[in-house]
């Protein structure tokens, strides 16, 4: 009776919180609030923007389950991964699927700002169910607190894939949301950790980031994983790289796509609409670094 009085009375109980100015900004762009991811899509599936039912930019058909004798790649992070600007058969990831043909599926899970935070926390709800030989990860290295932090908003509140029966029920329980709510309100300093990003000082870096987490989360579960560079261009389109050295774990397998960039011969104009995304050529150019490197991926 307690359980179905909460139902009716707090209907939206599990939005117990609300991320940062960043987070607010993306809801105005076609993603609704997640209290665990902070955004995600506001509609699956999103035929204007090519997402399907599963939650990948994707046109051709696939299933949750692997497709036998198919290998398959998920690549996450943030708008660089998704396209923004290029149609979803020129992003990197169309373009290396089409390299390493119709024994691979590279699944493109790009979200707009997301970040290694966002990535993990996405991988632990909904990314294990899909089967994953390899993870992808391309977001800017170190740049979100740490999981299991004050400012990351605690643990996670929504259901993992993996979880059994019995914490399912709970899970899904309005009294137990209702008691989280309540603890969640009383602790200070919530949410607030993208808001506070571009103060961190160099000295500060290493103590954000969850790229560790994520190569352990994957090496746990059998999944490779490949850390690729994150390329910029500045004001003037000279070509920068976000990863350096010490930045990601150091037993982690980095794609070098700065390089890739820097080598291909084109300029950065060429290469980048603006800061951090890339044009067709410039996704052609990734999109070849990472078929060659998921090729040589044990």
């Amino acid at each position: 009776a307690v359980e179905a009085a909460c139902r009716v009375l707090f209907p939206f109980a599990i939005s117990h919180s609300f991320p940062g100015n960043l987070a607010k900004q993306e809801l105005g762009s076609g993603f609704r609030f997640d209290e665990d991811l902070y955004w995600t899509w506001k509609t699956l599936p999103s035929p204007g923007k090519d997402i399907n039912a599963h939650g990948f930019r994707r046109t051709k058909p696939m299933t949750v389950e692997k497709p036998a004798q198919t290998q398959r790649a998920i690549v996450l992070g943030d708008s660089q991964v998704f396209g923004a600007l290029v149609n979803t058969n020129q992003t990197f990831s169309a373009t290396a699927e089409a390299l390493l043909g119709s024994d691979w599926e590279i699944l493109n899970a790009g979200i707009s700002g997301y970040r290694s935070l966002n990535v993990y926390r996405l991988l632990q709800l909904r990314i294990e169910q899909f089967e994953p030989d390899i993870i992808v990860v391309n977001c800017m290295p170190f740049d979100s607190p740490r999981e299991g932090t004050q400012v990351a908003n605690g643990p996670l509140k929504g259901l993992p894939t993996h979880a059994g029966p019995i914490r399912a029920v709970l899970w899904h329980s309005r009294i137990y949301y209702l008691l989280r709510h309540v603890v969640e309100k009383t602790r200070t300093n919530r949410s607030n950790w993208l808001d506070t990003r571009e103060d961190w000082q160099p000295s500060e870096i290493k103590h954000h980031g969850n790229h560790d987490l994520i190569l352990e989360w994957a090496r746990s579960r059998d999944i490779s994983v490949l850390f690729m560079e994150y390329a910029v261009a500045d004001e003037d389109f000279e070509l920068g790289c976000k990863t350096q050295p010490g930045t990601l774990p150091p037993t982690a397998q980095t794609i070098p796509v700065c390089e890739a960039l820097s080598d291909s011969g084109h300029e950065g104009r060429e290469l980048f609409f603006d800061r951090n995304h890339l044009t067709v050529l410039g996704n052609e150019v990734v999109g070849e670094a990472l078929a060659a490197a998921i090729e040589q991926a044990p």
